[in-house]
């Protein structure tokens, strides 16, 4: 899983459209859904991909790409913090959600 474990939300293709717990877990949380879901077709990135670039300091540095078709389409990276901190950007929420998981994982959470 692109974010180290399965997860809800809204569809960004569909926002506040209920989807399946099967949709979620089959094409949603692995990312390229377009292949599978009407929604997601229309949605230029169709999967996010995150790597931990560097961790120090209280801040981890999350490296993102965001894919169609397997092919980057535009690229970055955030610090974050550990502490949460609400946001209803997609990017930056999946990026917390993934360096969260991280966080955990380093038993640090």
């Amino acid at each position: 899983m692109p974010l180290t474990g399965l997860f809800s939300g809204e569809c960004s293709a569909d926002p506040g459209a209920m989807v399946p717990i099967d949709t979620l877990r089959q094409c949603c949380n692995p990312g390229y859904a377009r292949l599978h879901c009407v929604r997601a077709a229309a949605v230029e990135p169709d999967a996010a991909q995150f790597l931990v670039k560097s961790d120090r300091d209280g801040l981890i540095e999350v490296a993102w790409s965001l894919e169609k078709n397997h092919h980057p389409v535009a690229v970055g990276t955030l610090q974050l913090g550990l502490l949460p901190m609400p946001t209803h950007e997609p990017l930056n929420h999946q990026a917390r959600a993934f360096a969260a998981n991280y966080a955990r994982q380093k038993g640090r959470v």
